[in-house]
């Protein structure tokens, strides 16, 4: 979904290796020792040095050889940012059809990482700013050689203790049956861009010594603490922020793990495995904030940006107009409009601008929950069906800047015991789905099915209504949808009422756009790691762009944050949905907590979107950042919006065919992603 930690510093490695160069060989000599003008050079594909005039025999033609073989192979270099920077040096020979060899001593070579290292001559230098594994490649004359080169980031963290101390932790046998990890749980996938989790367990004493380890193939980290209960780690900050460079290193699985000294012995280590998506997650999530009653004047708005902290948004006064309540809201896909239900219940709504929070236009008639259209150009209302506004099961469709309908639809046997619910646009914009009550009020209905229908703004109809997800025996509610940033897939809610609190129990489930698939996300729900039954999980809304390979969904929980707080009250949480779902597998991934929101307060109903676009020349990160789709380097080196030119569209650009996107890169929801994890 966006450009890697590690791709933002592209501009300043290649200064640097522009700075370092290769200067120029001069000399002369035999095909097996020959020197020449030189060049180097670095790029988005690699970084390279060069020399000319090698390998070519006395009549002045190239020699070719049956193949090129490079030292070392596959090479595999340990990064300590404590240490010296170790420079891993390369050679290159040719291997004739008689079987002699012939050093080369000029040609091109090439990393493919330069993130990760870059080429001084032969020489291959890491940047230590992350770790990863890229291919070198030899280039002379037409002819070519490759092999890898892995680059390993490690860095150790805090005082280690006395010798025999370390010696005891590396030779601990028995299991520590005192100490339990509860955050993160087992198996979270975490994106990229985000501040560390704070590792939370339980079971130590004052003064017990730990030794925390977090490996993958590109990273390694050790760290020592003294952590008294309750139990508390964030990944450190110094010597560098290592949460940042763990996540920007790795592409998949981290192993981590928790070792304790009692005083006395040491015990072997409580051990998780993680998933780190190649993805940054980018966004805002708009919230409900609750600190009274709802519809006593105890609810408003708030906003996060994931990896920072809550903001005020709307509060319970706009344009100086006294509102006792704003909720029910929904935010348009390219993050540029909200419609929100003003005072509680049946009453009236109103759109804003979601970069300043100017009211844009206050409706004259009372509706509920809306929804808005992808662009933000278009509302769909009235989903109260009781409250002095008539029963007649309908939404109604306007523009966001007037309440004037240009289209109503009612569901099959609409009617006030059979009224439309919680609807939602899909990111194409060309479906809406809903849920249908069939008992209950707009608020506080036990009884409903979800539906999709075909919309169509001009001419402004709907068409091809059908119901694709039925209630069951445990569970009278659907309702909640959310679409996948392609549109073919809707997560939503099973519960036993429509409302969270009074008893309310709900779990989250996804279906294809035809219902023909329905996963219930055990793992997304908390099943086994939460130790309480999937019942505890609300009102999903998924981002809509997909980041490293996943969709990212939002809701609101009652569960226990490690050993923070106990669930009380309910609160945000995200988690990874594998964006190819599949028939009887559970696509999800253990959630992890959103930090920076209100402890204090109930928050519950995230719409989670893209932030507002920037026009031509602003900074960005991501092609999604700006209003035309791409993002470019510029002639200063930094990030900004950019027409895009003959490139292909890189991780987070525009796209309408997976031929768009660069190599290994595919078209999802009209911007390239990685590939799904396999």
């Amino acid at each position: 979904m966006t450009r890697t930690m590690g791709t933002k510093w592209i501009v300043g490695i290649v200064a640097a290796t522009a700075m370092v160069g290769v200067g120029q060989l001069t000399g002369c000599g035999s095909d097996a020792d020959v020197g020449g003008g030189s060049s180097g050079s670095s790029g988005s594909s690699g970084s390279s040095g060069t020399s000319g005039g090698f390998g070519e025999s006395e009549g002045g033609t190239a020699e070719q050889f049956a193949k090129i073989v490079i030292a070392p192979e596959n090479a595999i270099v340990t990064v300590d940012l404590s240490a010296k920077t170790p420079v891993t040096e390369f050679s290159a020979k040719g291997i004739r059809a008689d079987g002699s060899e012939v050093p080369l001593t000029a040609g091109t070579w090439n990393f493919t990482r330069i993130d990760a290292a870059a080429f001084d001559l032969n020489k291959l230098v890491p940047t230590g700013f992350v770790g990863g594994k890229g291919e070198v490649s030899f280039n002379l004359n037409g002819q070519s050689a490759t092999t890898s080169a892995t680059f390993r980031l490690r860095v150790v963290a805090g005082t280690p203790p006395d010798a025999a101390i370390v010696a005891a932790f590396a030779n601990a046998t028995d299991d520590d049956g005192a100490m339990s990890l509860v955050y993160p749980y087992d198996k979270t996938v975490f994106p990229r861009g985000l501040p560390s989790p704070v590792v939370q367990w339980n079971g130590g004493a004052a003064g017990n010594v730990y030794r925390l380890e977090a490996k993958s193939e590109t990273f390694d980290f050790v760290g020592w603490a003294t952590v008294d209960p309750p139990s508390r780690y964030p990944f450190p900050t110094v010597p560098g922020d290592v949460w940042a460079k763990l996540t920007d290193s790795t592409v998949g699985n981290v192993t981590f793990g928790v070792q304790r000294w009692d005083g006395t012995k040491a015990y072997k280590a409580k051990k998780q495995t993680w998933g780190i998506a190649p993805g940054n997650l980018k966004g805002t999530i708009y919230y409900t904030r609750l600190t009274g009653d709802e519809g006593s004047g105890g609810s408003f708005i708030r906003r996060i940006e994931p990896g920072k902290v809550a903001e005020s948004f709307l509060e319970q006064r706009t344009n100086g107009v006294t509102t006792n309540c704003i909720a029910c809201h929904s935010v348009s896909r390219d993050g540029s409009r909200i419609v929100a239900g003003l005072n509680g219940g049946p009453s009236e709504w109103a759109t804003f601008d979601a970069k300043t929070g100017q009211e844009l236009y206050r409706s004259t008639q009372a509706s509920g929950f809306q929804a808005i259209s992808p662009t933000g150009s278009h509302v769909l209302w009235r989903h109260w069906n009781s409250g002095g506004f008539g029963s007649d099961g309908k939404l109604l469709l306007s523009t966001y800047n007037s309440d004037a309908v240009l289209a109503e639809f009612t569901p099959p046997g609409g009617s006030s015991s059979a009224a439309p619910s919680h609807p939602v646009w899909s990111p194409d914009g060309k479906k809406i789905s809903f849920s249908v009550r069939t008992a209950g009020d707009g608020l506080n209905f036990t009884a409903s099915t979800l539906w999709t229908t075909d919309i169509s703004l001009s001419p402004a109809a709907f068409s091809n209504t059908k119901k694709i997800v039925d209630a069951t025996a445990t569970y009278g509610v659907v309702t909640y949808p959310t679409f996948s940033p392609d549109s073919a897939w809707i997560a939503f809610m099973r519960a036993n009422q429509a409302r969270s609190d009074g008893g309310g129990k709900g779990e989250l489930w996804i279906a294809s756009a035809d219902g023909a698939t329905q996963v219930r996300l055990d793992a997304a729900n908390g099943v086994p790691d939460v130790g309480v039954a999937p019942e505890a999980s609300w009102g999903p809304s998924m981002h809509p762009v997909a980041a490293g390979g996943y969709f990212w969904v939002a809701f609101f929980s009652r569960r226990p944050y490690g050993n923070t707080f106990n669930g009380a009250n309910r609160q945000l949480w995200l988690a990874a949905i594998d964006s190819s779902p599949q028939a009887g597998k559970d696509p999800s991934h253990p959630a992890f907590y959103v930090t920076g929101q209100d402890m204090d307060s109930t928050n519950e109903r995230p719409q989670f979107t893209v932030n507002p676009c920037k026009p031509l020349g602003e900074s960005c990160d991501n092609g999604y950042d700006c209003c035309d789709g791409y993002c470019r380097a510029g002639a200063d080196g930094k990030l900004v919006c950019q027409q895009k030119g003959n490139q292909c569209a890189q991780d987070g650009d525009k796209c309408t065919v997976n031929a768009d996107c660069c190599n290994g890169l595919r078209c999802l929801g009209g911007f390239c992603t990685v590939p799904p994890p396999k």
